[in-house]
């Protein structure tokens, strides 16, 4: 185990699962909302903490209500808090994350009114007392002086640099780290094709770092100081639940393993096999759990608009499958009047022309088309909308483990 320090930004997110990716000007229903907490070094630390290891986040904080949310989700995941500085002006970052429930990928808007940590902040922090840190390649008015500070007071310490985007400067600051991890976004921004002409071109700007550069499905590629630039093959995932923290998951998984082991190969295959692990599944909840989506709920060929089709998914959760027009809708089968299932005395009865569902128990009955209670004893309130993914084959599976 490792004392790990992540210095970068945390995040609110709202995350909408949707069941494709709307075109402008359209208006479309959200299968699934939820709100947790994010950012790069947040999701990294995360994970680490999941794999064993004693983590603490330096970032910065508003100091309005959903501040508080924030600090409470991070403290939620084992992460200590105890470097967070928090400014008077400003709000709390917002991310806002459509997640296609159809193939996994996600779109981000950001939202961001607040300044990152200072340097007066960083220095005042017993950095010694930690085995690794991690810094975000960001906050450019700061970053030089915290990386100065910590070359220079660290001595067997790593110190590992994310970076994600282009900077103004930041090519300045490679060398400065013993771990350089580059995304294939500031790999494309740049002009290059491939990771091997990434790390071909930068090597010499830190001839003693180790370099990876993440390609998402085509791999990644890596070298260590003076060694030749090799390529690892991403894992095959038949099944894309969910991509978002997919890199942040590949880098939590790289300093652990090459803080157990220090052999970067070895380290770059862990990452990738740890990545793909956490595509199949709906966020990092559980990262090493054996659990997975790979067995359908059913197959669409039973699933028809005039019977609801109640199946289990793989933790025991009943589950209400119904047609809709030319799509599947999935419910909890929970029916909110006093939390029985719908089925509890006999089959759920479907009015295909009315398009709804009734319960068996105090007939309330709810619209299949988005779950609400239009009549009964739970007007006006819902069945818990479940979002899924249908493949090729016409099997239908839960999006991720809940």
């Amino acid at each position: 185990m490792a004392k790990i320090l992540g210095i970068g930004n945390a995040v609110l997110d709202t995350l909408l699962t949707v069941d494709h990716f709307p075109e402008e000007n359209e208006e479309l229903r959200a299968q699934q909302k939820k709100q947790l907490v994010g950012g790069n070094i947040n999701n990294s630390l995360y994970v680490l903490s999941q794999l064993g290891h004693q983590c603490a986040i330096c970032t910065s904080v508003a100091a309005d209500q959903e501040a508080k949310q924030l600090l409470s989700g991070i403290k939620a995941r084992n992460i200590d808090t105890k470097h967070v500085q928090t400014f008077i002006k400003g709000r709390t970052p917002h991310s806002f994350v459509t997640l296609n429930q159809h193939n996994g990928s996600r779109t981000i808007v950001h939202y961001r009114d607040l300044p990152e940590v200072g340097f007066d902040f960083f220095a005042k922090i017993e950095i010694e007392e930690y085995d690794w840190l991690h810094f975000e390649g960001r906050n450019m008015e700061h970053l030089p002086g915290m990386l100065n500070i910590a070359k220079t007071f660290l001595d067997q310490q790593p110190i590992s640099l994310e970076i994600e985007k282009p900077r103004e400067g930041i090519e300045a600051l490679f060398s400065q780290a013993n771990l350089l991890i580059v995304s294939h976004h500031y790999a494309k921004a740049k002009g290059f094709t491939d990771g091997e002409a990434l790390l071909s071109s930068i090597r010499e700007l830190a001839p003693q770092t180790n370099l990876v550069c993440t390609w998402g499905e085509n791999g990644a590629w890596f070298c260590t100081p003076g060694g030749e630039i090799r390529h690892q093959k991403a894992e095959t995932v038949d099944l894309i639940i969910d991509t978002l923290g997919a890199g942040d998951t590949f880098n939590a998984g790289l300093i652990h393993s090459l803080h157990a082991t220090g052999n970067l190969q070895e380290a770059v295959a862990f990452a990738s096999q740890l990545a793909a692990k956490k595509i199949r599944q709906q966020g990092l909840d559980d990262i090493l759990s054996e659990k997975n989506a790979d067995r359908p709920l059913a197959n669409i060929k039973q699933v028809t608009n005039a019977k609801a089709t109640v199946v289990e998914s793989l933790d025991g959760t009943s589950i209400v499958l119904i047609k809709y027009e030319t799509g599947i809708k999935a419910y909890e089968n929970n029916c909110p009047h006093q939390n029985v299932p719908l089925n509890e005395a006999y089959k759920i009865d479907v009015n295909p022309f009315e398009k709804t569902m009734k319960c068996s128990v105090h007939d309330a009955f709810f619209n299949i088309e988005d779950g609400l209670c239009v009549e009964g004893p739970c007007w006006n309130e819902s069945l818990k909308s479940l979002p899924i993914r249908v493949d090729d084959q016409g099997d239908i599976y839960l999006l991720g483990d809940r």
